[in-house]
């Protein structure tokens, strides 16, 4: 997939959120069906990936080994997050890491987006993995919305 598709694509997540979470009142975003987490919840996990990914994205770059962030439980700190966060924080908490990944991609090559790291993967597949993580998440949150 050429990066200007994967850039795209990155950058359609973040206005998805804004058009359609942001929108929705938060007690909504708070509430779900028992067992379901709620989608302020879904937010929270998907700004922790983003995090992830975008500080393993500093440190490939850099020259440190790239670890496979979606299998970590591992918690990143902005050091400014609170459990008291409301989701629209959550949301642009999101948007400055994905801006991030964002201005790293824009400054690779190709040659830098298709080699491979220690585990044999590259950035561009690990931009896919990203980018099928968002459709996750965004499946999961478009579940939720309809029933409130």
């Amino acid at each position: 997939m050429p990066e200007q598709d994967l850039i795209g694509g990155l950058i359609e997540t973040y206005r998805v959120l804004n058009n359609t979470v942001r929108t929705i009142p938060e007690s909504q975003l708070r509430s779900a069906p028992a067992e379901t987490p709620a989608v302020r919840d879904i937010m929270r996990r998907f700004r922790d990936d983003e995090l992830r990914f975008s500080q393993a994205l500093k440190e490939r770059i850099t020259g440190v080994p790239m670890p496979d962030i979606f299998s970590s439980d591992e918690l990143p700190t902005l050091g400014t997050e609170t459990d008291h966060d409301t989701t629209a924080m959550l949301i642009a908490q999101f948007g400055t890491a994905r801006e991030s990944t964002l201005a790293m991609l824009r400054d690779l090559s190709e040659t830098e987006w298709d080699a491979p790291v220690d585990d044999g993967t590259s950035i561009r597949t690990r931009v896919i993995e990203l980018l099928d993580n968002d459709k996750r998440q965004l499946s999961r949150i478009s579940t939720l919305l309809p029933a409130r």
